[in-house]
C-alpha cells in the first residue's frame, strides 16, 4: 500500500513531526510505503508532485 501525505505548517510543527515519524514507522513495519510532500511544494508545483507519484508507482508498483 502507498500512502501519500502532505505536511502542513502548524504552530506545533516539531511535535507533529515526531508523532508522524512514530506512526509512519509502525505502518512501514506493516508494509505501507510513504511519499511525503511539503504543503508549499504541493501548492507551488502540483505537476511535479504528480510526476513524482507516477514515477514512484512505476518503479515500485509490483511491491504495493
Amino acid at each position: 500500500m502507498l500512502a501519500i501525505e502532505v505536511d502542513g505548517m502548524s504552530h506545533d510543527f516539531e511535535e507533529v513531526m515526531v508523532n508522524d515519524e512514530q506512526r509512519q514507522k509502525r505502518l512501514e513495519n506493516m508494509g505501507v510505503r510513504f511519499l511525503r510532500f511539503d504543503d508549499r511544494e504541493v501548492k507551488r508545483d502540483m505537476a511535479n508532485v504528480l510526476r513524482t507519484i507516477e514515477y514512484w508507482i512505476l518503479e515500485h508498483g509490483e511491491n504495493l
